[in-house]
Order: structure tokens, then C-alpha cells, then sequence
């Protein structure tokens, strides 16, 4: 597979760019400078020097060694770059508690609703990328899967907080897709296509409500500033509300620690956690560190802080199962993941590392986290990422 064949993906129902607009600038011409006051003048004239000088600093950075062409960083240190603030929302005191965050529930009206997942895109290369994404900062779970090329691809997972009308750059789905999303019970799915092969098994899914692009056209809409196919958007309220009425909400994936309640016996104190995914030139490692003034793990992507359209992506937990990885039966060059079965287990959370096994027996029950004596990890309460590495792929800090 050439690098063309990694950035586009001939299974999704993209559409070409029309015509970008160019940007007009407009300046004004006469006499206005004769007519500031003398302490005006002077500020122009300052700042005008500023700005020279600045511009002559970064002519000489570019000649000495910036190159767009360079290869792409593969460290997964964060970034020492300013971080933009992150907000952090307080649970309310009563309310029912949200299944995938053991979070009360700021809106109780939200508590009926099913889980909403979505596909969305995850490249990140100098070439193109579909950074930053829209909603990942409201999802309750979000679990990332490796796909072809050993990109990685996430399902989002929406249920105590509405991500608002723009959610995505929403992409295909995969089998590993149809063996996922079973254990949350009924679950509307966003995503935009597939080859034949998936969107017969995701349609033949009983589990799974199809709201893909095809399904729910007027959900979606195309952000023409961005280049497709990493520019379609969805509408998550327009999806619950096409939602049939019998539906149910999700399962809890995870049990969640009572508030004082420690760690489960046999953690370590932890920094965070280096995941790769098998190299390639568009596959992005990934860092989580342990930020102890907010109690919540950063994340970064090739070197860099991760950030969606809200801000920097954080979590109050990392869920790692090492997993193994087949060739899916609907397309020779994707992998599939082995989600039901069990293997090794790192949980990173409150700023320390449980090793211990998943366990799996069935596409519809969760995974069960337990130490190696058996005990039931729990997981302080908040969003949780699920990361789905191949062994080898997890280095813990």
C-alpha cells in the first residue's frame, strides 16, 4: 500500500472540495497618519520596529533549519509548548449517575438517552491531518482502534453530556467495529460508510442502530475549510432525537472507586504511559502523562499536545489492553481487532498503574479488569480512554 492509499479512504463517501475563497484584504490610502496625535505616532512607529525586527528573527530560523518536508516527529514526550486552560466541570451534589463516567449527571434528562458512537478520524501527519477534532472533550469513553497503515481511528462514545452540532471529522466504520459496540447495549452509530463487506456486517448488527451519513444525511454537513474527507461533521442532538423510543441507555463498561475509596492493592505510582502501534509514516504514537494539580492525564500525538476544538484532550483514566490483531474478513487490508478473548491489562488512574487482565468471554458483556490475585479494578469516576495497542506497543512510565 503506497502513502496515498493511507490518507484517503476510498470506502468513505467523500466528496471532492469546490473552489476556496480567496481572503480580500482591504487598505486605506491618504492622510490618516498626519492626523494622529504625536504619542499615537510614536506607538506606530515602536511597534512597526517590533515587528521588523521579529520578522528578520524568523527569516533566519527558516534559512537555518526549518523543512515543511521533515519527517514527522516520533517522540511521544509532551510538548513544553504553552497549554491552553482547561475547564473542569463539578458534579452536582444529587442526580442520577451517568453509566460510563460514575459521574452524577448535570442533565437528568440526558440519563433515558442511548450511547451515541461515533467514527471519527484520527490521521495526523505533516502531509494532512484531521486535527484538532470537534467533541472528544464531551465524550463519556472513547476507545482507539488501529486500522490500515497502523493509523489509528476513534469511537467516541456520547451519553451523560451532548458534544453540541459539530462532532467528527466523522470516518468509516471496521469490523472490529461489529465485535466493539455490543457491550453497550443498543447503540446509535455515526459513521460514514464503509466498503460492502462492513456496512453489511454493521447493518446486520442487531446491537446496532445505523445513523451513519447514508441513514441521517441532514445530520451531517461539510466543513469546506477543511480538506475532505476529513471535513464531516455530525449533529448529535439530530441523532438522539431520530433515536426509536424504545431504546435504553448504555451499560456500565467499568466499576468506579466511592469517593475517598484508594487505589485497588498492587498499584504503582505512575507518570503515564508511551503507546505505538506498529510504525508506518502516518502512524502517530501516542503519550498520556499524569498531571497531579488537575488529577487528570494529558494526552499528545507525535510529540505534541493533543488538542480538539475545546482544548487539550485529558482523562481521568487510561485503560490499555494489550490486544491482538487479525486480517478483517470484509477488506484484505484492514486489521481487525480481537476484542473478545483477554489478555494484559495496564489501568492508569489517580496517578498510579494496575497491571493486571481483561477478560471478555462475550461481544456483549464489557471487559472485567481484575489484579492478578483477581481483584476488580475500579476506576475513579470520569471519562476513560481505551486504548487497543498489539502487544509490544505499551511502555509505562
Amino acid at each position: 500500500m503506497d502513502d496515498e492509499d493511507l490518507f484517503y479512504d476510498e470506502s468513505d463517501h467523500d466528496e471532492a472540495d469546490g473552489p476556496r475563497g480567496d481572503d480580500g484584504a482591504s487598505g486605506e490610502s491618504g492622510s490618516w497618519f498626519s492626523n494622529l496625535t504625536p504619542g499615537r505616532r510614536k506607538g506606530l512607529i515602536i511597534g512597526a520596529v517590533v515587528a521588523v525586527i521579529a520578522l528578520i528573527g524568523g527569516v533566519a530560523i527558516a534559512l537555518t533549519g526549518g523543512d515543511d518536508s521533515a519527517e514527522p516527529v516520533v517522540t511521544t514526550t509532551i510538548a513544553t509548548t504553552t497549554i491552553p486552560k482547561i475547564t473542569t466541570t463539578t458534579e452536582p451534589d444529587t442526580g442520577p449517575a451517568a453509566p460510563l463516567t460514575g459521574l452524577r449527571m448535570t442533565d437528568p434528562g440526558a440519563a433515558t438517552r442511548p450511547a451515541l458512537a461515533v467514527k471519527i478520524d484520527n490521521l495526523d501527519t505533516p502531509r494532512e491531518s484531521a486535527v484538532p477534532q470537534a467533541g472528544l472533550s464531551k465524550a463519556d469513553v472513547v476507545f482507539e482502534e488501529i486500522v490500515e497503515g497502523n493509523i489509528t481511528r476513534l469511537v467516541a462514545v456520547f451519553q451523560s453530556q451532548s458534544p453540541g452540532n459539530r462532532v467528527g471529522p466523522v470516518r468509516s466504520a471496521r469490523t472490529t467495529d461489529v465485535h466493539l459496540l455490543p457491550q453497550l447495549g443498543r447503540t446509535l452509530l455515526a459513521w460514514s460508510g464503509g466498503n460492502g463487506g462492513v456496512v453489511a456486517a454493521v447493518r446486520a448488527t442487531p446491537s446496532i442502530i445505523d445513523m451513519g451519513h447514508d441513514a441521517a444525511t441532514p445530520a451531517y454537513s461539510r466543513d469546506r475549510s477543511r480538506r475532505a474527507p476529513h471535513n464531516l461533521f455530525v449533529d448529535a442532538g439530530s441523532l438522539w432525537s431520530r433515536a426509536p423510543g424504545e431504546v435504553t441507555p448504555p451499560k456500565p463498561l467499568f466499576e468506579y472507586r466511592a469517593k475517598g475509596e484508594k487505589v485497588v492493592a498492587g498499584n504503582h505510582p505512575s507518570i503515564g504511559v508511551d503507546l505505538t502501534w506498529g510504525g508506518g509514516a502516518a502512524s502517530s504514537p501516542v503519550g498520556w502523562r499524569w498531571d497531579p494539580a488537575l488529577r487528570l492525564y494529558r494526552r499528545s500525538q507525535n510529540g505534541r499536545p493533543h488538542e480538539d476544538e475545546a482544548g487539550p484532550i485529558v482523562s481521568q483514566n487510561v485503560v490499555v489492553l494489550v490486544t491482538e490483531y487479525g486480517q478483517s474478513p470484509a477488506d484484505l487490508r484492514s486489521p481487525e481487532a480481537h476484542t473478545v478473548g483477554s489478555g494484559e491489562a495496564f489501568v492508569f488512574t489517580a496517578g498510579k498503574v494496575v497491571t493486571g487482565r481483561w477478560d471478555r468471554p462475550a461481544a456483549e458483556q464489557p471487559a472485567r479488569l481484575t489484579t492478578a490475585s483477581g481483584e476488580v479494578i475500579k476506576l475513579t469516576p470520569g471519562q476513560t480512554w481505551i486504548e487497543l495497542p498489539r502487544a509490544g506497543g505499551v511502555k509505562p512510565l
